[in-house]
């Protein structure tokens, strides 16, 4: 393994156990093996690296949210999408309970997200109308019902955890399944 992806994969762990503000560079450097000056030969300071794990967290959506071009989706390839949106929730857990923070902290993380999040909207729209074509969901009356849909599921994928969280409810895969079932009723399964 690579130094980098090393120090991404450490400070992953550690955001994810402790929160952004408790963990250090020293703290990254020392879980990964590493001096500290070999982190900041990688990255600057912390907030590189917490833009470096949103990019990871970016590029696993792109992979979670394709769908086999070849044949017509299925009810399984929707909740598939929807099992793998949760567990990416939980492997990228600190961005969820942190998110508002952290792009209030960053511009440039708030502009990329921003930009990454319209992309989300459109390619969910895309999704959405391959389901209905292919009678997985029901149809429906317009672009607003879809943007309506889409905001739901967004609601629920981006403040999942901090609402298990703030009703003291513990995170665990019951609940985790909880908010598969309700992303599933919001898409109208």
């Amino acid at each position: 393994m690579d130094t980098k992806s090393a120090i991404l994969d450490s400070a992953l762990d550690l955001f994810n156990a402790q929160g952004t503000a408790e963990v250090t560079t020293n703290h990254i450097a020392r879980d990964a093996g590493i001096s500290p000056g070999n982190l900041y030969y990688h990255f600057r300071n912390k907030a590189e690296i917490i833009r470096a794990l949103f990019e990871r967290l970016f590029n696993a959506w792109d992979v979670i949210f394709t769908l086999d071009e070849v044949r017509q989706p299925t009810l399984d390839d929707l909740e598939r999408l929807v099992r793998a949106n949760f567990e990416t929730l939980w492997e990228y857990r600190f961005a969820y309970r942190e998110l508002v923070a952290l792009l209030r902290q960053d511009d440039q993380l708030k502009g990329r997200f921003l930009q990454v999040r319209e992309r989300g909207f459109q390619g969910f729209s895309e999704l959405f109308q391959h389901f209905m074509a292919a009678g997985v969901l029901p149809p429906t009356t317009g672009t607003s019902d879809v943007t309506d849909i889409a905001e739901m599921c967004w609601l629920i994928s981006e403040f999942w955890l901090p609402y298990l969280e703030v009703s003291d409810r513990e995170v665990d895969p019951v609940w985790l399944e909880r908010g598969v079932r309700l992303m599933l009723r919001a898409i109208g399964v």
